[in-house]
Order: C-alpha cells, then structure tokens, then sequence
C-alpha cells in the first residue's frame, strides 16, 4: 500500500530554504525554461472568486532530468508539480489579519501520479520570485556592467515581495547603499529597521539603508531598481531614471507591467522568464521582448552592456516552475515522514 501525502507546513519549509541554493534552484529552471525539452508548463488558470474579490490560480508544471549540483552533484530530478494559489484583496483587513496571497505546492510523483506532498508556499513562493529577479540582476547588470565601486538599490514598494527583494539583493550582491520607498512610508521605516538589524549577513555589512517620502529622490541615482507594487497606473517615468539602470519589474498589480510608463518602455531592453507566460499575460505590452533570462544564461542572446534592461517578472503570485526544483522540498518530506 503507497504510502499517505505528507503536509508540510510554512515553519518546515522555511527552515530549509537558503539564499545559495534556491538561488541555484531558480537559475536552473531558467535555464531549463530556455532549452530543456523536458519541460511542459502552460499558462497559469485564473478562477475569478467573486463577489470577494479574489482569485483562484491553477499553475501546473513538469520538469525532467535537471541537476543541482550544489545540493546533490550529478543527480538528476524530475519534478510533477502543481501549485494553487489564492489572491484575496480584502485579506489584510480581516480581524485577524491574513496574507493576500496564500498558497500551495501539491507534489506528485514523477512515475505514477500519485500524490506525495502538499506545502504550504507562500514563503517559497517569496523566496522563488526574489531569486528570479536575483539571477537576472546578475546576468543582465553585475555580469557586464558594473564600472564603478558604488551601487545604489532601490525598492519601489515594502510589502512582502520588496522585503524578501531587499534582504535577497542585499545578501547576494554588495551594494552600497539601498533606498526604500512605499506609499506608507511607516512600512518603509519598519522594513529599514529590519534591514539594519539583518545587515551583518549582508555582502556589504556597512550598506547605507535609507527611508524615502519621495519617489523620485528613491529612484534618482539607483543602479538597481525592485518595483513591487500593486499600483494600477503607471509610477515610474524615463525622466526618474539613469541612462544605464537595470529594473525588475515584479508586477504585484492585476496588470504586470502597469506601474512604468510607456516611456521607460520605450528606452528599455526587455527579459521574461517564460514564453507562455508572457504570451497570455503581457499581450498588451506595447514592448519588444528580446529573450528569456535563460537565453541570456545559455549565451542564445548577447549580455546587454549598456542601457535600459527591465527584468518582467511573471513569478509573483507563485507562477513558474522554479518552486518545484527545490532540493529542500525532498528533504522535507523525509523530515515530515519521520515524525
């Protein structure tokens, strides 16, 4: 007789996820979005919840024979996977309060479909979209263009997915200074104090941590730009920018690309993480996208050495197949059977 699913719960989950190697993880899978054939995902589900306000996503994935070397040398993996995801707007305002988005990763396995695990993911889900974002800093603006000592990060939006973006970028990458902006500027405070007192693990542990009234004084000088708002309109204009600035733009609004202006559009280089994806959700894009982040990683498409590059993000609410890479999910389960 096979044996019952496991539920593993936020605290398991969250005590196994590590910057290195969900870093990896996620580099992994855009490679593989890129070139592997292995690899069938369509575009997430949307379930319209109404009269609630919320949003039901359906986000299947299968990954086959992929590697982590960090965790597990040549091994090789194959991943089943769907996720579901709720998005309910009024969920902060509850007594108590809850997430707006919850989540979670349903695991099958890869040979009989049988379900093995179910787990909760709303961490993993923050950790995999800031990692995402983490990669293509890397290979669209540390790789090539860094030309000088100092550089500015900054955070357009202090909720969940900006605060993972800060602690993630401020771990991964040695800047020198990060500036943080939110239409409430006490969640920008709180997330400054929380930075300072994290900073000693950060790859500059005397980084500048700054709270900004102003969106413009925020964005004026940065190298690096996270912009994690829900803002329906369009925020970030080409005037607030550098000529030489890469943005990840996560897209925490309804519509992806609603928080920059056309003009910035315009000017840009524009990366997805995933073709079907896009096709579905940024269809109304007025922007040529050049390539996928994996395209640029297996070298398909040149490294931008200059300019306007924007990192289009279609991994906030939990899409992409990212997740279902994590070694720790295994390691999980072995710890939930084990009780």
């Amino acid at each position: 007789m096979s044996q019952q699913p496991v539920y593993i719960c936020e605290e398991d989950v969250k005590r196994l996820l590590k910057w290195e190697e969900v870093y990896e993880a996620v580099k992994v899978a855009l490679l593989s979005a890129a070139s592997n054939e292995s690899f069938s995902q369509p575009a997430r589900s949307f379930t319209v919840a109404s009269p609630q306000s919320g949003l039901l996503l359906s986000m299947p994935c299968y990954l086959g024979d992929y590697q982590l070397s960090l965790l597990s040398g040549e091994k090789s993996y194959r991943t089943l996977a769907c996720k579901l995801v709720t998005a309910f707007s009024l969920n902060p305002t509850r007594n108590p309060p809850i997430p707006k988005i919850l989540g979670n990763i349903f695991l099958f396995h890869p040979d009989t479909g049988a379900l093995e695990a179910i787990l909760e993911a709303t961490d993993i889900t923050a950790w995999r979209t800031a990692c995402a974002s983490l990669v293509a800093t890397q290979c669209l603006y540390f790789d090539t263009r860094l030309r000088h000592q100092d550089v500015i990060l900054s955070i357009v939006g202090c909720g969940v997915q900006g605060r993972i973006h800060s602690i993630g970028m401020c771990t991964t990458f040695p800047f020198t200074e990060i500036r943080l902006w939110n239409r409430t500027e006490s969640r920008a405070t709180q997330l400054a104090h929380e930075l300072t007192e994290l900073a000693e693990q950060f790859k500059n542990p005397s980084i500048k941590i700054t709270v900004h009234s102003c969106l413009e004084s925020c964005l004026d000088g940065g190298d690096v730009i996270v912009i994690a708002t829900s803002s329906p309109r369009a925020i970030i204009e080409r005037k607030h920018l550098k000529d030489d600035v890469h943005i990840n733009a996560i897209g925490a609004g309804e519509v992806h690309h609603a928080e920059i202006h056309q003009n910035v559009y315009d000017a840009a280089k524009v990366y997805v993480d995933h073709w079907e994806g896009a096709k579905t959700e940024l269809k109304d894009l007025k922007a040529e996208i050049v390539g996928l982040v994996g395209d640029v990683l297996s070298q398909k498409k040149p490294t931008p050495r200059r300019g306007i590059t924007i990192f289009q993000s279609l991994e906030t609410t939990g899409y992409g197949h990212s997740d279902y890479e994590l070694r720790s999910l295994e390691v999980a389960i072995k710890i939930a059977r084990g009780r």
